[in-house]
């Protein structure tokens, strides 16, 4: 099955669950239905950018990381990296973190308020992650 048809089915069930049976619910079921069709979304611009996000994190981690194997979990490594010390983070192991964050937020939730905050305070970094976004 290809990318543009796991998303598509995706969104048909969405537009099932919200337009079809949650105006027909309410309470407890209500809310169910309305945290599957969220989910369902989010799965889908997961599908959606994983490429771009996993480029991104096998290119930082080739770059910092550089003696360690290829890894299934690049992020994770950097992150464990960072913590124990190995790596010491620089502008442009920042300006990393604030990428992978803002495309990572992107996917959980583009309308929180922190996303909406974040790309105000890094508009460099927001019109980068869009720019490399858009060419994958």
């Amino acid at each position: 099955m290809s990318q543009t048809e796991a998303t598509e089915l995706l969104a048909a069930v969405q537009g099932f669950l919200r337009q079809s049976v949650l105006p027909q619910l309410e309470g407890f079921d209500a809310y169910t239905t309305r945290v599957a069709a969220n989910s369902l979304a989010i799965v889908t611009r997961e599908i959606a950018a994983r490429g771009t996000l996993d480029a991104l994190d096998h290119a930082a981690a080739a770059r910092w990381l550089p003696l360690s194997p290829a890894t299934e979990q690049p992020a994770r490594a950097l992150g464990l990296a960072l913590r124990d010390g190995s790596l010491q983070p620089d502008a442009d192991l920042v300006s990393y973190l604030r990428q992978r964050t803002l495309r990572q937020m992107a996917i959980d939730n583009p309308r929180y308020s922190a996303f909406k905050q974040a790309r105000q305070r890094w508009p460099e970094i927001a019109a980068l992650a869009s720019e490399q976004g858009s060419r994958a």
